[in-house]
């Protein structure tokens, strides 16, 4: 039997372990982060799509997550697109997810109202304590609507339902209800928050600080267009809220700032700039009976830019230009109770 020349057998070697190189090439720097001892972590997990982590996709990580944990586990997650719809079920207490940017980590799913009904078409699910996401998108990719409040078009990218959560620089992307804020007490820092109409809605009681709120509600819509926020507070003694403090709302189409979802809804805009894609008006009363505009708070405080109170055409009436000592309950961490629980780091 002749045998083959060595240079050809070197070559041959030689390319098979470049390409086993490259289909293996790790970079374990990744999975390195500074969570792990701001935050006690005990466990460390971690997701890609190149066989270098432990897990492929985010939903088998969280399955992994030790139940009703007294002590935090980081998932850590590379970049990429991963289409899952995720659950976080309430037994996963003290979870942190950590991606790398909200522009290259994107989780998303494309489920709507009329398949699932609205608070379950999430993509991303919160249902436990404690939960943190750092530098990830969550993204419903649902289409845009055909009209202001299109039945059964809404489309929420990320649900959260459990206590004490905290969203460091997240995108949350959507059309019709993106972000449903839905009860607990919620801290969003240096987000990116995208919709058209009531795309931040719930019950929860949350802060909102130096966020960016993007209007792509279409410009051919009649009237004021869409809305930022749709707040269900649903009673006086319901002690529930969204404030708005630091934060810039631009984008495209024209917005109003909220609606009241229930009679009671509370949202209040501090120090924050208003493009012109805010409609003058500011605020509408949803019901059109005189009943909401009696019973809900809107306020803002301090806020800038050319899409803020104007005196012609005038703010809704009852849309109020809130005092320093009246918007104080609302600007900083106290508002959440946010220092009995949030991570000074």
């Amino acid at each position: 039997m002749s045998h083959l020349p060595f240079f050809i057998i070197f070559f041959v070697l030689t390319i098979n372990t470049i390409s086993l190189t490259i289909t293996n090439s790790c970079d374990d720097s990744l999975w390195s982060s500074s969570l792990t001892n701001d935050y006690n972590v005990t466990l460390v997990l971690r997701v890609d799509k190149k066989n270098c982590g432990n897990f492929s996709t985010i939903q088998e990580a969280v399955n992994n997550v030790p139940d009703s944990s007294l002590q935090f586990t980081l998932v850590i997650i590379d970049s990429g697109i991963y289409r899952e719809k995720v659950v976080v079920n309430e037994k996963k207490t003290k979870l942190i997810i950590q991606g790398q940017g909200y522009p290259n980590t994107i989780i998303e799913w494309g489920d709507f109202g009329n398949r699932t009904g609205t608070f379950d078409s999430y993509t991303f699910g919160v249902f436990a304590s404690e939960f943190i996401a750092y530098n990830i998108s969550f993204k419903n990719t649902f289409p845009r609507p055909p009209s202001q409040g299109a039945k059964g078009a809404q489309a929420v990218a990320l649900r959260a339902n459990g206590d004490k959560a905290a969203f460091y620089g997240c995108g949350f992307y959507g059309e019709q209800d993106t972000l449903h804020d839905d009860l607990g007490r919620h801290y969003y820092k240096g987000c990116f928050i995208q919709g058209s109409i009531d795309f931040i809605f719930g019950n929860a009681r949350s802060l909102y600080e130096d966020c960016f709120l993007n209007s792509v509600a279409n410009s051919d819509w009649v009237g004021d267009g869409g809305y930022i926020t749709a707040q269900g507070q649903n009673s006086t003694t319901d002690n529930s809220g969204f404030s708005f403090v630091n934060c810039n709302i631009s984008g495209t189409g024209r917005i109003l700032l909220g609606r009241p979802w229930r009679l009671y809804a509370k949202v209040i805009f501090s120090t924050t700039y208003m493009s012109t894609v805010v409609s003058p008006i500011g605020w509408n009363d949803m019901v059109g009976d005189n009943s909401a505009n009696q019973t809900v708070f809107f306020g803002e405080h301090n806020c800038k830019g050319p899409g803020a109170q104007t005196a012609s055409p005038p703010r809704a009436f009852f849309g109020k230009q809130l005092k320093d000592n009246e918007a104080a309950p609302y600007i900083n961490i106290s508002y959440i109770d946010g220092i009995e629980w949030l991570h000074q780091i």
